[in-house]
């Protein structure tokens, strides 16, 4: 009996241990995948350990299907994505997964091209900042958006639209002719497209710091 039970102990730790490996610790991951379906421009299916993934891009939002650029965000994705083997890298201040059970994923490219911010600074995508709780790698991304938006690339010239830089569509009260997230992420004038733009109380991005009620008024 003592044997049998020793048994049971040994077999149940090991079964811990390889769901501990098949599944990460809340944001803190490294997996090798390989990419086998493109669903659309932010979701991809992948092959991960023996296990197929549903994996949405981090820190990202690409248009819905039947929405303006999206057929071009989707195809944007499979042709830089589909059939390589990339690297899963999670964010430790994200969750591991998202409501639905996709896997939160920053997706690294053979090379190490960082898939997130390419669609980004191609303007297939705007950043996205879930619940108002930035990642790791936010100001990189909103950087990358505002220079896409500057050179109207892609959907910022394709679909005509006011879109924020940040925060998943909000935007703040303090800037009503343009379209700027509230803090956090904490953005200078450098970080946004915009010059010469209204300002009203509370400023929380301190961009007009001569009280005069007008934003980033030089180049």
């Amino acid at each position: 009996m003592p044997r049998f039970v020793l048994l049971l102990v040994v077999l149940a730790a090991l079964v811990v241990g390889v769901v501990g490996t098949a599944t990460p610790a809340s944001g803190h991951f490294r997996l090798g995948a390989l990419v086998t379906r493109v669903i659309d421009g932010d979701t991809v299916v992948a092959a991960v350990g023996g296990r197929s993934e549903h994996v949405r891009l981090l820190g990202i939002d690409t248009p819905e299907r039947g929405d303006c650029f999206s057929a071009e965000a989707t195809a944007r994705t499979r042709a830089l994505a589909l059939g390589r083997q990339v690297t899963l890298v999670g964010d430790v201040t994200q969750a591991t997964r998202d409501r639905y059970g996709r896997l939160l994923a920053y997706v690294v490219l053979p090379g190490g091209g960082d898939l997130d911010r390419m669609l980004v600074s191609g303007g297939f995508a705007k950043v996205y900042v879930y619940n108002d709780h930035p990642f790791l790698r936010t100001s990189i991304y909103v950087r990358a958006e505002a220079d896409a938006r500057a050179r109207r690339a892609g959907l910022w010239s394709a679909c005509g639209s006011r879109a924020p830089i940040a925060s998943g569509g909000r935007c703040d009260p303090s800037y009503p002719t343009v379209c700027i997230p509230p803090p956090p992420p904490d953005l200078d004038c450098a970080d946004v497209p915009y010059r010469a733009f209204k300002v009203l109380p509370p400023d929380p991005q301190r961009f007009d710091g001569d009280h005069d009620g007008v934003g980033c008024e030089t180049p």
